[in-house]
């Protein structure tokens, strides 16, 4: 594979946050686990809250309601005033 020395940069220091990335999980899971492990009673809820993970993903992947209400009442105004403005001949 032939690349730049730029490139090759960007790829060594990619490969060097994923090992990062990696002892982060890793370090998170033993610390779930010595939880899990020495609590009387464990909550799932304080290890991984499965409904706030999923509410938060579906809010990054969704459109701001408001601001297609927003628009859509910007829309509803300007289609009026063309409206009004049509009939002035």
């Amino acid at each position: 594979m032939n690349c730049y020395l730029w490139e090759l940069e960007a790829i060594l220091e990619g490969l060097a946050l994923r090992e990062l990335d990696k002892q982060e999980q890793n370090a998170i899971f033993g610390f779930n686990l010595r939880y899990i492990l020495n609590a009387k009673k464990p909550q799932m809820n304080k290890i991984l809250n499965k409904k706030k993970a999923e509410d938060k993903i579906r809010k990054a992947f969704t459109r701001n309601q408001k601001q297609m209400n927003k628009n859509h009442h910007r829309l509803e105004k300007a289609m009026q005033a063309l409206e009004h403005f049509k009939n002035r001949r």
